[in-house]
This record gives structure tokens, sequence and C-alpha cells, in this order.
């Protein structure tokens, strides 16, 4: 018996030592000052209301509810399973759980799935369906009723499996004015809707196998220029390595690229940064606190915010690895800790989580378990740790009252704000927004 608790003691132990490596950096007194002052300082502002009768004098006494409804930071997530699953309850409850939790929907623009056949794209709701690829008509009014800010992703991109579709041609010098067109073609029918673009996908990533016509990457940016109207906002995006990691400083790769393209009149409005966990190395390494560390994230945060442009946590997956009870609080705890440092920092206007049910990811993906909620829709701890940031611990909600007729002052998260005031017996609500860089000094006349 002794050597046998002996050997679950040392197969034990390695476990032990990188839980503690990962749980002392999180945990660092400097770091938590830094994410704990980011997001007192970034994330929230002062409020100050004063109510009025119909005279324009002050209510004298007066009780008062104050509930944020809707962020103005972006939470968001793939939308690709919207009405895909093959029950309407499964539908309904998947269109619940996205409204509950998400202000921000990336819409999939991939062009193999997009246009199959050429000429005839899959705009429309009575298109022929295609797994994990609504049409985009479709998604787009999803958001618009539900008050949810949509992304385009993504309008070029040189992957064979996913964005090319099988009808292009494969001489370059015919591939270009193709190229344009279908940008064109996506300006004139969502400009006006979609104000947010992920123009490029993965440049970092190496297909020079895949045909590409010449500089097609500062060609789809100036094309867009051209076509969408000047308040589109034009992303670049990239894959998780080229984003956190490699660190050089202003030679770093994705920072040259992005510098390089701008010098070929590129116009880039934000920069997108993936956090795909999908290999085990490197799973095991973010673990084993040796790679995405804090001062990983915040250096590169630090770097590519100094653009000046909005950074976007474009795609994101924390793995439940191994896949067990101890796997998913694993993911649980990874999820607050990242969401935490990426909220906390100014640069970051978005956090999009990527494949939010399991058992619905890409083929290959899916193994990762990845998801916030299980196939059968139950939530899983990494749900409950997200869902208590955004819908809890990151949305201010007050009782106060009115004495003497002086305003109502609170520090509270930037968003949308229903405030019910209670006068003798008779309740009145009005809606505010508390803005960033405004004076939030308001007046409501009841």
């Amino acid at each position: 018996m002794r050597y046998l608790s002996l050997f679950f003691l040392l197969i034990t132990i390695p476990g032990l030592a990188q839980s503690t490596r990962y749980d002392s950096l999180w945990s660092d007194p400097a770091v938590e000052a830094r994410i704990q002052q980011g997001i007192e300082t970034h994330r929230k502002g002062d409020f100050t209301i004063t109510l009025v009768d119909k005279q324009g004098k002050p209510i004298r006494k007066a009780t008062v509810d104050i509930r944020q409804e809707r962020h103005a930071f972006q939470f968001g997530a793939n939308i690709f399973m919207l009405n895909g699953f093959p029950t309407a309850q499964e539908n309904e409850k998947y269109a619940s759980f996205f409204k509950s939790m998400f202000n921000l929907a990336t819409i999939p623009f991939y062009w193999k799935t997009l246009e199959p056949e050429q000429g005839k794209p899959r705009y429309t709701a009575d298109s022929k369906p295609i797994y994990r690829r609504p049409p985009t008509d479709v998604a787009l009014d999803f958001c618009l009723r539900n008050g949810i800010t949509p992304r385009g992703h993504t309008l070029v991109w040189d992957e064979a499996m996913f964005a090319i579709p099988d009808w292009m041609p494969k001489d370059t010098s015919k591939m270009q004015p193709i190229i344009d067109r279908h940008i064109q073609e996506l300006a004139q029918r969502y400009g006006e809707t979609i104000k947010t673009w992920d123009v490029t996908n993965e440049l970092l990533i190496s297909r020079y196998k895949v045909p590409m016509p010449p500089d097609y990457a500062s060609k789809a940016f100036r094309t867009a220029q051209a076509y969408f109207p000047k308040s589109t906002r034009l992303f670049i995006n990239e894959n998780t390595p080229s984003s956190w990691q490699g660190y050089r400083r202003e030679f770093t790769p994705y920072y040259l690229l992005i510098e390089n393209l701008k010098l070929k009149g590129a116009r880039i409005d934000g920069i997108g940064m993936q956090f795909h966990l999908f290999e085990q190395p490197m799973f095991d390494n973010t673990v084993k606190g040796v790679a995405h560390t804090p001062a990983d994230l915040f250096r590169a945060m630090d770097l590519l915010g100094s653009f000046g442009v909005p950074l976007h946590v474009s795609e994101i997956t924390f793995p439940t690895l191994p896949n067990n009870e101890t796997g998913l609080q694993l993911q649980a705890k990874m999820a607050r800790n990242f969401y935490r440092i990426w909220f906390s920092h100014p640069a970051v206007e978005a956090i999009i989580y990527w494949n939010t049910i399991d058992g619905t990811a890409v083929a290959g993906e899916d193994k990762w378990n990845g998801g916030l909620l299980n196939r059968d829709f139950s939530t899983k701890p990494s749900y409950t740790a997200l869902n208590d940031l955004i819908n809890k611990e990151w949305k201010t909600t007050l009782t106060t009252s009115v004495t003497d007729g002086k305003p109502i002052t609170f520090r509270g998260f930037y968003g949308d704000y229903t405030v019910k005031v209670t006068v003798g017996k008779k309740t009145m609500e009005k809606t505010l927004k508390l803005v960033k860089g405004q004076d939030n000094t308001v007046q409501l006349d009841l």
C-alpha cells in the first residue's frame, strides 16, 4: 500500500506543479492590480442624475432602481448554428442562449459556402441549407431584431477547404477581377447594415500552394475602401500564434504585416487576434504557465494597441481537457482569467467566443469540446464563469433614494440603463446611456 500511495503521489505532483505555476501567475498581485485598475478605469464611468417634475423643480423624495440592460463593450460569438439544429426546440434554445449572453455576432461570409455555384449566392432565407452556414440575410435579420451588432467574416481568405469556391479559376490573372466584384457586391448589399468586416484572414499561415493573385491582401483592403461606406470599419484578422506569441517588439511578424499593408495603402481600422487552443502542446504549455502568460498577453495587446485602432479578440476556444470534471473546471478557470485580462485592456473593444455548443464545431475542432454548453444545451462551468462576469459582475444594478432633491451619483459600467423612479405610489421608467468619454450628467423630467 505504501508503494501504491507513492506511485499516485509521483504521477500527481507534475499536474499539481503545473496548476501551481499557472495559478501563481494569474494571482500575482501586480497582475491582479493591473486588471482591476484597467477595468475600473476603462470600462466604468461616473453618472449624475437629477430628477425634476413638470415645472422643472427637483423631486424632493423618491426611490430609484437603476439597472444596466446592455453593455457598451462587445461580448460576442459566431452565429454559425442559427437555425442549424434538427428541431425547432433546439433552435429556440440556441437563439435564447445567444441573446442572453452576447451583443455581437460574427456572421459567416466564407465564399465557398456563400456562393457554391457561381452567380447564385446564398443570401436569402430560401437558400439551400448548408451546415454551420445560415443564409446571411437570415443571420443579419436576427441581429437587427435583437439589438445585436453584426460582424462580417471574411471578405478574402486563401483557404481552399472553407473559403475559395470550387469554381474559382486557377489562373491568378483571372482571379483578381472576380475577387473585386465579390467585395463590391457585398458592399452594395450589406454596406449600410454591417459596419465591421474582417477583410483578410490568417495571412501569416503559409498557404503558398494555394493560387492567389499577387498582393491580393492590400488589394482587398483598397477595394473594400472604394466600395464600402466610409463609416465601415475594415479589420485584419490573424491566427493565435501570430497574435500572441513570438514577440520581437516592433519586429514582431504581425506588427510588420500591418505596417506593410498600411504602406501599400490599406486602411486598417481594427486588428483581430484569434485565441484558439486547438493544439495539445499549446494547451499544455498554457496550463504549465510557460505560454500565454499574463505578461505575454499584456505585451501583445500593448504592441498591437499602439496602432491606435480597436483590438478584437476575434475567435476564442478554451478546450475541455481532459474531458472530465477536472477539464471542465480548468476550462472555466481559464475562461474567467483570460476574459478579465482582455476586458481590462484599453485597446480591446470586443471579445468573441467561437463555437459555443459542444458537438457543433467544424470537423477536427469538435474533438476539443470547447463549447460553453453541452450538446443537450445543459450548461458547463465555463458558461457559469462567463455569465457571472458578463451578466452579473460587469453589470451595474442598484437601488437608491433621493432625499431633499439631491442628485443621484454612482459609478457604473458603460452601456444602456433602465431607471425606474417611484414617487409616492407612482412609478415611471426612463432609459439612459452611460457613454465613455462624455459628460454623463443628465436630468430626468418626470
